[in-house]
């Protein structure tokens, strides 16, 4: 039964050698990996429980360093707290429930981050608004991974982000077998493969 395994994992190996795509199957695997995790600091007053779209929000925070939508990330620091957690880019904006957009319409979870790398291409930002247990949506609707997320944000001051995408575990284990569940993987030019 053991030489078995070692057998069929040399032919696995060599043919992933032999096509020239080893080193892209195994990047793949890695950034399928760093999407199962979240783990972040910042700044923030407040707390939020998600688990996938829906959320129940009471916080106003921003993300400064950590591991989050696939990608290692650092946000600027800014000169005080409030410019900080309100600007868009690289942190997380995710005001107290229940307050008037530009439409005059009442919503609350709005939240938009940009961790930078690959997450574009892979479809792993976020930019999301909701009306707290309601649900929220998330504005690229191939973010597969929004839908799975489970996670909660605390912050008194200093905040803390800690969560688990039991949907990225899947796609990653199944990654090994060659098939992208979330169609996240990238290809050697760096561009996301296509599913047909």
């Amino acid at each position: 039964m053991v030489g078995w395994r070692k057998s069929a994992g040399v032919i696995v190996a060599g043919c992933l050698l032999s096509c020239g795509c080893a080193s892209t199957y195994w990047a793949n695997r890695g950034r399928d990996a760093k999407d199962v995790l979240t783990c972040a600091v910042g700044l923030g007053i407040g707390a939020k429980a998600r688990v996938g779209p829906l959320q129940a929000p009471l916080i106003v925070q921003s993300d400064y360093a950590g591991l989050r939508c696939g990608e290692w990330f650092t946000s600027p620091m800014r000169d005080d707290f409030w410019t900080y957690v309100s600007e868009a880019g690289h942190v997380v904006d995710q005001p107290f429930p229940v307050y008037l957009n530009e439409y005059d319409a009442l919503y609350s979870g709005y939240e938009i981050f940009d961790p930078g790398g690959d997450a574009a291409h892979r479809h792993k930002r976020v930019a999301s608004q909701g009306m707290g247990v309601f649900g929220t949506f998330d504005d690229d609707r191939r973010n597969y991974g929004f839908y799975t997320q489970v996670e909660g944000t605390v912050g008194v001051i200093g905040s803390l982000r800690l969560g688990v995408n039991p949907g990225e575990l899947i796609d990653w284990l199944l990654g090994f077998t060659g098939y992208d569940l979330f169609a996240d993987d990238m290809g050697r030019d760096g561009d996301p493969w296509v599913r047909n």
